[in-house]
């Protein structure tokens, strides 16, 4: 399509001249179709990208062989001088218009990973003996720093990057829980992402966001995990759905219901087995130790998510009213979702306080449960599909009703006969599903070929 407007922009003068148009009626076509700006030089900027990075581990090598001959300020003077030539170039650099601002973004970054590098070398240099993951925290902040100034989400993905590490390394390397990491993450990086209006860097976002609640979660010999990610996956979903309505940032409905819809997935297909079923779901019982940090962390992981779901998926039920054929209709699998999130509480409040025979089969019975819940969400959306001619949910339909297959075919579908029913059964389904999906997309062909 550019070379065509350029065409034209070329001939407009010619046939002003040969009396075929007007002044006036060229201007008119030119501001009709304007002309494309220039592309970016992406091949450049990839390989010359490629190629600072292998230049960067050049000098860093030839560092390492003889940093013990250079003395400590030639070591310092090494360090900074490479950090403020990169930040200087990148700078520089981001004052232009055209390409060269993205090129001086990525030298921008260099210039921060040089940071980050810098921290340690300055650590070894003065033989500084700090808790190392304050390192990472120091340049998750000077990431976050520089992507607020310039703005940069280059800078804010590295951010987002070096926060998390600094987060999973307090969680796995010393057992001490960041309860404010994930706070940070979404405040000061996901903000950034708002902003910026950036898919990338809000999808980021809510992976370290979700890995730095589960590990956080996890002190306690993971008991409060699963709740943790169910009741965020809910909330992310209604989430999306007020994001989908605003003209804010519209776009981030795709990444909220992505990471909503996944999580909630992974989660309820867990469940499904009898023997994750049967102590996940048992968090609540660990309330009569009565220790005063884990009463604060049922409060923090176990019901403030919780709580924050229902809220949302509350005001999204008020709403609803006047586009119930929207969330009552085709999109009926959302309300699955709250409906899971309160029965996985209602279980992990009871399941505790009944008889002790009842308690040996509650593992199968919350796993039938979540076998159901899975089941319907992939019936729904298989249904949705053949009804509308959308191939997205028949796919992902199709997906999880073959997982579940497969999961129950090891652990439940001990007879052969009953293995092969199954499967004939699926297969019928599937075969039926194609059929029904044919027909729904001749129908969506013929109303679009009516006048």
């Amino acid at each position: 399509m550019n070379k065509h407007v350029r065409w034209l922009h070329e001939q407009l003068p010619a046939w002003v001249t040969q009396s075929a148009i007007s002044s006036a009626q060229a201007d008119a076509i030119r501001r009709l179709y304007p002309e494309p700006k220039t592309a970016l030089p992406w091949g450049m900027l990839i390989f010359s990208g490629i190629g600072a990075v292998v230049i960067g581990l050049g000098v860093i090598l030839l560092l390492a062989y003889n940093w013990q001959a250079i003395p400590k300020f030639g070591k310092l003077g090494l360090i900074f001088s490479a950090l403020l030539a990169a930040h200087a170039g990148g700078l520089r650099l981001l004052q232009a218009a055209d390409w060269r601002r993205q090129l001086g973004e990525a030298l921008s970054v260099l210039g921060t990973m040089l940071f980050g590098a810098g921290i340690w070398l300055v650590a070894q240099v003065y033989h500084i003996d700090e808790h190392y993951p304050n390192g990472f925290l120091l340049w998750g902040l000077g990431a976050l720093t520089l992507a607020w100034a310039l703005p940069s989400v280059a800078q804010g993905v590295l951010a987002a990057v070096a926060l998390t590490i600094w987060g999973g390394t307090e969680n796995f390397g010393f057992r001490t829980a960041m309860h404010w990491a994930p706070l940070l993450l979404a405040i000061g990086v996901g903000g950034l992402a708002w902003k910026e209006r950036s898919r990338l860097l809000l999808a980021v976002v809510l992976a370290g966001f979700y890995f730095l609640l589960l590990t956080n979660s996890t002190q306690d010999r993971g008991v409060l995990a699963f709740p943790t990610a169910m009741n965020t996956s809910v909330l992310l979903v209604a989430l999306g759905g007020f994001a989908g309505r605003s003209t804010r940032f519209p776009n981030s409905a795709g990444v909220l219901r992505f990471f909503g819809w996944t999580g909630f997935l992974v989660v309820a297909y867990l469940l499904s087995f009898h023997d994750v079923a049967e102590d996940a779901l048992r968090w609540h019982e660990h309330l009569v130790t009565g220790r005063r940090w884990l009463w604060s962390s049922l409060a923090l992981y176990g019901w403030l998510p919780f709580v924050l779901a229902m809220a949302a998926w509350g005001w999204t039920a008020a709403g609803a009213r006047n586009r119930w054929r929207e969330t009552g209709g085709a999109l009926s699998e959302q309300w699955l979702l709250p409906l899971t999130a309160l029965l996985t509480q209602v279980l992990a409040v009871a399941l505790p306080l009944i008889g002790e025979g009842i308690q040996e089969t509650s593992g199968v019975t919350v796993a039938g449960i979540f076998n159901l819940i899975s089941l319907a969400v992939a019936g729904m959306w298989m249904a949705r599909g053949c009804r509308e001619g959308e191939l997205r949910p028949v796919i992902l339909g199709s997906l999880l009703l073959l997982a579940l297959v497969a999961a129950r075919y090891f652990d439940l579908f001990e007879s052969l006969a009953l293995r092969g029913l199954v499967f004939l059964i699926v297969g019928g389904v599937l075969f039926a599903e194609g059929f029904f999906y044919r027909r729904a997309c001749q129908r969506v062909e013929q109303r679009r070929g009516q006048p």
